[in-house]
């Protein structure tokens, strides 16, 4: 008997988050948005201190240094104070990033709630059709293994040496000896009331 192939898998039934909610596709540009300005400030401090370091070991013309030489007072970028001002202004930027980037999340985190809540209500008839038939199927393979159970403890009873002769295909490592994963996930499946209590075999009710 050759089995049956599997069932084609069902149509994507799903939308996205951002489907669901606009606001969770602004909510999540808006954290890309500001995640991208502080990598873009991280790089910008990373370059300055790198030219700090690596500057000739010279007197410093710094802007006072050049009013007293009654020069023009270099641009920031040049000057040695003038970087040390923008690395101080960066320290300060990336505070107020990461305070932005924190509200940020928690807008997302709370569109995401929303929009999830819309999508579950939508597949929730769909997901509770798929549960009761996992089981159904579930309950029907079972009954087929114990049947079979039936069969090896005859034989074994009978000190047939079966398993000589027959492959000893029993399943426990799927069902346990005393119902195991199966006996517990049906009472899950029961108190979230997909399953009725009382289709639930009494060997497997814990």
């Amino acid at each position: 008997m050759s089995l049956k192939s599997p069932p084609a898998r069902p149509a994507t039934l799903v939308r996205s988050l951002a489907d669901a909610d606009p606001g969770y596709a602004a909510a999540k540009d808006l954290v890309v948005r500001l995640k991208a300005s502080a990598a873009k400030l991280d790089a910008e401090e990373n370059e300055l201190m790198h030219r700090l370091a690596h500057r000739p070991a010279t007197a410093e013309k710094t802007g006072r240094v050049a009013v007293l030489l009654g020069d023009a007072t270099p641009e920031e970028d040049e000057a040695p104070d003038g970087v040390r001002a923008r690395l101080k202004a960066i320290a300060g930027e990336r505070v107020d990033l990461r305070a932005a980037i924190e509200i940020a999340q928690d807008r997302l985190a709370k569109a995401r709630f929303g929009a999830s809540r819309a999508i579950c209500d939508e597949v929730a008839p769909t997901y509770a059709e798929r549960v009761k038939a996992l089981a159904a199927a579930f309950l029907a393979a079972y009954a087929a293994h114990e049947a079979l159970l039936a069969m090896t403890n005859e034989l074994s009873a009978q000190d047939v040496a079966w398993t000589g002769h027959l492959a000893p295909l029993q399943a426990h490592g799927l069902f346990g000896h005393d119902g195991g994963k199966l006996a517990i996930w049906l009472k899950e499946a029961a108190a979230a009331g997909f399953v009725d209590k009382t289709d639930i075999p009494r060997e497997l009710a814990v």
